[in-house]
């Protein structure tokens, strides 16, 4: 047997997960574990295969969203297994002012990620319209279908780099107009299709607020652009570093 390990709260946080059930082939419910005198751990029993499952993905996001409504959590991400309880609790107490630092950082917080990817097409098309040189090279090849290689690269490139431009102008645009309403920010990895995807580390007091400003965005965009917004989340892209 296994020690699935959830999150950290500070060892006076006031969920209640025992009734909750937990990851794996027996589903163990979660259950609270001291970590020396500030600090708990929410871990589980585990024994056998753990696998991304849907039912167990969802069961490890049920208790965290538990836990972060009630107050400020370290959530982990799913599959993080330790040998066992004791072993958990000596990594957590041997790095607890770490912990405490982070758990301090996103207390009255909550995660948002948003998402925005181009339509192509129309975002094409408005680049032929307002460049002139690629609209001119387009013509030439258009009339000469039999013109070099070279030009066609050549095509190829500058359409390619006026998109990366028009990429990196709509990101700075869509983070602009987001970030006054958090209180930090985290890039995250390329998203296939998307040209942004950036979580935000938003007060609660301006949840609602936030919320109404990604709409509008979406209305704003939508011409071009679709934007998703998703959470509110447990802070997970404010603790990867940890």
């Amino acid at each position: 047997m296994s020690t699935y390990l959830y999150g950290i709260t500070f060892a006076d946080h006031p969920a209640e997960v025992s009734g909750l059930r937990g990851v794996g082939p027996s589903a163990a419910p979660a259950r609270v574990l001291p970590a020396g005198d500030k600090l708990r751990a929410v871990v589980g029993d585990v024994d056998g295969e753990l696998r991304a499952k849907r039912r167990d993905l969802l069961a490890h996001q049920e208790i965290l969203q538990a836990l972060c409504e009630e107050g400020p959590t370290l959530p982990m991400r799913f599959g993080v297994v330790a040998e066992d309880d004791t072993a958990v609790a000596e990594e957590i107490a041997a790095k607890a002012d770490v912990y405490t630092a982070v758990l301090q950082r996103v207390r009255g917080h909550v995660e948002m990620n948003v998402k925005a990817s181009h339509r192509e097409d129309v975002v094409l098309g408005q680049i032929l319209a307002g460049d002139e040189e690629i609209r001119n090279l387009a013509a030439t090849l258009r009339e000469d279908a039999g013109r070099g290689q070279a030009e066609q690269v050549r095509f190829g490139e500058l359409v390619a780099g006026r998109l990366e431009q028009r990429e990196r102008e709509d990101a700075d645009a869509i983070l602009g107009y987001l970030l006054p309403l958090a209180a930090e920010h985290s890039p995250g990895p390329r998203v296939d299709g998307c040209f942004f995807n950036c979580s935000f580390l938003v007060p609660k007091e301006k949840l609602t607020e936030f919320q109404d400003a990604a709409q509008r965005l979406t209305t704003l965009v939508e011409e071009v652009a679709e934007v998703r917004a998703q959470g509110p989340l447990p802070p997970y892209s404010f603790a990867e570093d940890q």
